[in-house]
């Protein structure tokens, strides 16, 4: 018997495309919309297709992506998207200086080394060019569904495949630290989870919902379904969701 998909695959290799960005990368993109901007750990394109429905977008987008399934799946969303099957860590189809902005959201917490990340948005940025990175602050009594798998932490966690989820936004800012980076905002705010995902993701469970329509599934939807996302938001309990913006000197 075939068996379908699991939980945790359903919970975290999917995510669902709509309109809404964090007001932090709206704000940062508008003050200065790139006309190159690379997307590292684009996923199924969450953070770049509302960038370019928003038009803040000029010329290209390179989705960055170890997932060839995700890749192709970002460059059907947009002619400016072009696809690179690659680790984050190191982009070797990507000069240095190359792009004008690097966006990387919910990406750092997989990372076996979270280090690497901010000598590599460096080495892609020209300069005075800019950066959006966000992540999870973890309390210590915080709690979620998931238990981690090695070779992440053995414990109830927001996501098993997290090799780490941080301590506050002090912590989160150290490993973003680089000498070729000054940061702009760092800030954190109380990480929901909108119950609207859960019933769909429930449903592809089911196979009420194929899992590949998962990703568009609000685009097909009417309005008042996106805004009821929003609006439904469940907090969960201990987790933060951190974000930090800056620039390369010049």
């Amino acid at each position: 018997m075939t068996q379908g998909p699991a939980v945790e695959d359903l919970e975290h290799s999917r995510y669902f495309l709509t309109e809404w960005m964090p007001p932090l990368l709206r704000q940062t993109a508008e003050r200065a919309p790139p006309q190159v901007l690379a997307d590292l750990g684009a996923g199924d394109g969450g953070t770049l297709w509302p960038l370019d429905r928003a038009g803040l977008v000029g010329e290209t987008i390179y989705a960055v992506d170890i997932s060839a399934e995700h890749v192709a799946l970002c460059e059907r969303l947009s002619p400016k998207v072009k696809g690179i099957v690659s680790d984050v860590a190191r982009v070797e189809e990507l000069p240095d200086a190359s792009v004008d902005a690097v966006v990387s959201s919910q990406v750092i917490e997989h990372l076996p080394d979270d280090r690497v990340l901010a000598p590599e948005i460096a080495r892609l940025l020209k300069p005075d060019g800019w950066f959006y990175v966000s992540s999870v602050i973890r309390a210590p009594h915080a709690f979620w569904l998931y238990k981690g798998k090695p070779p992440a932490p053995e414990r109830w966690q927001l996501d098993p495949t997290h090799m780490r989820e941080y301590e506050s936004e002090e912590h989160f800012r150290s490993v973003l630290a680089h000498r070729a980076l000054e940061f702009d905002v760092v800030r954190s705010s109380q990480l929901k989870a909108p119950l609207t995902d859960l019933v769909f993701r429930i449903a592809a469970i089911a196979r009420l919902v194929r899992r590949e329509q998962l990703p568009e599934l609000y685009l097909r939807l009417p309005g008042w379904v996106t805004r009821a996302r929003r609006a439904t938001g469940m907090p969960i309990p201990g987790y933060r969701w951190v974000e930090a913006t800056g620039r390369k000197r010049s």
